[in-house]
This record gives C-alpha cells, structure tokens and sequence, in this order.
C-alpha cells in the first residue's frame, strides 16, 4: 500500500493527526488532533451536566428517574446551550476532512517518483 494512501487511512479510520504522525510530521500532526479532542471534550462535558441537571430535576419532582428523559436532555445539549454549542460538531468534522487530506497529500510528497527504466546503450 502507498505511503499516501495508508496515511490518509489512518487520519481517517484512526483518529485526525494519526496520519500525520505515520509520516512523522508531529506538530503538524497535533494540531487536529488537539482540535478534535477539545471538540469531543467540550461536547461530552455538555451532555453530561445536562444529564445530571435532569437527573436532579427528576429527584426533585417525583423521587423517580426516567431514563429516557435523561437520554433526550443529554442528545439535546449540542442543539441549545452556549453560542459555541453548534459549532462544535461542524468543527470536528473539518478536523478530521483536513487531517484525511492533509495526511494524503503529505504522503503524495514523501514518495519519490521512479525513473522510467532505460535501456542500456552500449
């Protein structure tokens, strides 16, 4: 498989930044992945106290837990909250479409073309 090809693989499959740093370009390689990991870090902190302020409510109210109603409340969290809350997602996603590309086109670059086979003139 092609340098390009597998790097682009992995900042794909794996996580943004792995292929980058396949191809040992670190720094280059951090930054998506720094990116990606406070977007997801962000985005479960929000469904998470979400999810705890319904849990209180729901003690509150009845003394019973609607698991359901947790669920939907914590779903919920990226669609209301903060300004940033919709940003969030979208940011993640070109995280990764940049990493994906960026990694291919780093690897396209580490390959050294082949010269064509010439024949001996004797």
């Amino acid at each position: 498989m092609k340098t390009a090809i597998k790097a682009a693989l992995l900042s794909a499959l794996v996580f943004p930044g792995v292929g980058q740093m396949y191809l040992k370009r670190y720094v280059r390689g951090l930054i998506p992945m720094a990116l990606t990991l406070t977007g997801l870090g962000v985005w479960i902190a929000q469904a998470t106290v979400r999810a705890l302020q319904e849990l209180e409510k729901m003690q509150i109210q009845s003394g019973l837990v609607d698991l359901k109603a947790v669920a939907n409340r914590a779903a919920a969290s990226s669609a209301s909250g903060d300004w940033y809350s919709p940003l969030i997602v979208p940011m993640i996603v070109v995280c990764w479409l940049f990493s994906v590309i960026d990694s291919y086109m780093l690897g396209k670059g580490k390959e050294t073309p082949t010269a064509p086979n010439r024949a001996k003139v004797e």
